[in-house]
């Protein structure tokens, strides 16, 4: 009975855990692994080159669906970013590696086209190379319902927010602007739509611990190191992913 006991706290506290990562790492390296995608159609961007902050000569190129897999080194504090023909690159939260692998730790890439249309809608004023003369930082306020989701599932779910949250930084940053229905940025509302998106320009180098708030429910925070020129795009499952009944922040996102 002892032993029947044990298995069942052991399968209770798997499931409990966010489905966006497991047990593994060896030799000082776990994997980060996701998908990269474009965020205008959420199509899979092949070819695509996947590196990190804090972990030198680690590199990885996506595949035909998208895939990729990235290795880097274990209790390391590390800033995967990413590069593709054809769109503008984006780099997301900054994860606290702790002996396990990162699952769907997907990279939300705009088209060229549509990041110039998304920093002329926001008034962002761009540098020589068309990136931000100073930092942005993205994310959604995304259902807990997508986290435990393949690809294919987490595009068919369709809207990945929760409406009703508001978001905040410390240090401290003005208000930010949020997505609307038709994924819009929209200086109007005061709260996050079913969209879920969010939004600071002209954020200051610096590093961030970036909140959400609800009247009912609980989400995860992230870290956030914004720099001149980067746009930081801690897009779903992870980023201000809404957090289960009694569930902890994870360790990777605490530090």
């Amino acid at each position: 009975m002892r032993l029947r006991a044990a298995a069942i706290v052991l399968l209770v506290a798997t499931a409990a855990a966010p489905a966006a990562a497991h047990a593994g790492g060896s030799h000082g390296k776990v994997a980060i692994k996701g998908t990269a995608y474009t965020f205008d159609n959420q199509e899979p961007i092949e070819g695509a080159t996947i590196r990190a902050k804090g972990a030198p000569g680690a590199s990885a190129t996506s595949g035909a669906d998208g895939a990729y897999r990235l290795r880097v080194p274990d209790r390391a504090k590390v800033t995967p970013y990413v590069e593709a023909e054809g769109h503008h690159g984006i780099y997301l939260q900054t994860f606290f590696t702790h002996g396990r692998n990162l699952r769907r730790v997907n990279f939300q890439v705009p088209t060229v086209a549509a990041y110039f249309g998304l920093a002329a809608l926001l008034g962002v004023e761009l540098d020589e190379n068309d990136d931000p003369v100073r930092c942005a930082i993205v994310s959604t306020a995304s259902t807990k319902h997508v986290r435990g989701l393949s690809f294919a599932g987490f595009v068919a779910y369709g809207a990945h927010g929760v409406a009703g949250a508001t978001a905040s930084t410390r240090p401290g940053l003005p208000e930010p602007v949020y997505f609307n229905d038709s994924v819009i940025p929209d200086r109007s509302l005061t709260e996050t739509s079913i969209d879920g998106g969010i939004i600071w320009t002209e954020v200051p180098s610096g590093n961030y611990k970036v909140r959400a708030h609800h009247p009912s429910e609980r989400f995860s925070p992230f870290r956030a190191s914004c720099r001149d020129g980067r746009v930081v795009n801690a897009n779903p499952p992870w980023g201000l992913f809404q957090l289960k009944a009694g569930e902890r922040v994870r360790a990777e996102v605490k530090g």
